[in-house]
């Protein structure tokens, strides 16, 4: 594979493995895990994904919704309890993603899913790629999936790259399906990180997709579903649905 159209590659991304280092767990990373999520104060309710956060990288008052792109950041104390993570971030993901967006564990208990959403606001849906950046810790990949208006069964689900990091678009609908008897650990970054294009993160996406391109999710082409105004976070909502109506008059 000679020419590749990166910028194309970027923009219609929905899901490619990265070439980043593989995460191998310790055989203790899921006991620690667990001992975070049940610790008092230790983990963030999200009633939105239904599921919580173990914060590793906010701002202070381990606020999950506190975050703008003036306020520094901050590894918090739970940080210290996994330091092979916070090892790999410096290592092989602030080089590319500098300054690093707001890092947590997400963290989704058995036999439950986290509904279809949209990781983003309606203003900034079709203006930033919304990209976001993911390692499964414990768990399934091909437990995430896409919903869309394109395929038969409207979703679309990716392969099952374990132990690989991944990009994913945050802005096209999707949810995920932990079908396991064990809780779902899943390292994320996100805003205010808006997947820049600068020359680092280009040629880490370059480099995947000639790596990876079998396992590549281009959204192009793929419809909304007729619904997905109502998958937006509920302080988003109204937005929508004035625009609608100024549509319609």
């Amino acid at each position: 594979m000679e020419n590749i159209n990166t910028e194309a590659v970027i923009k219609d991304l929905a899901f490619l493995p990265l070439d980043l280092p593989e995460f191998h767990p310790s055989p203790d990373l899921y006991d620690r895990l667990c001992k975070l999520y049940e610790l008092e104060n230790s983990a963030i309710d999200d009633d939105y994904r239904n599921c919580k956060h173990i914060p590793i990288y906010i701002t202070e008052g381990n606020d999950a919704n506190n975050y703008d792109d003036k306020t520094d950041y901050n590894w918090t104390s739970q940080s210290e309890e996994v330091p092979e993570l916070v090892d790999y971030i410096k290592t092989h993901v602030q080089p590319w993603a500098n300054p690093l967006g707001r890092i947590m564990i997400i963290c989704t208990r058995a036999g439950e899913e986290n509904p279809p959403h949209i990781d983003c606001s309606p203003d900034k849906f079709d203006k930033t790629l919304q990209h976001k950046w993911r390692m499964v810790l414990h768990g399934d990949v091909d437990s995430l999936y896409y919903i869309t208006e394109t395929t038969p069964d409207k979703e679309i689900i990716p392969a099952n790259v374990k132990e690989r990091p991944f990009m994913m678009s945050g802005s096209w609908p999707h949810g995920m399906r932990n079908n396991s008897n064990q809780m779902k650990f899943t390292l994320a970054m996100g805003s205010p990180w808006d997947a820049d294009t600068t020359d680092g993160y280009t040629q880490l996406i370059e480099n995947s997709f000639r790596k990876f391109n079998n396992y590549y999710l281009s959204k192009k082409g793929w419809l909304l579903p007729e619904d997905h105004v109502n998958l937006y976070e509920e302080k988003y909502k109204w937005k929508e649905y004035i625009k609608i109506i100024q549509l319609k008059t």
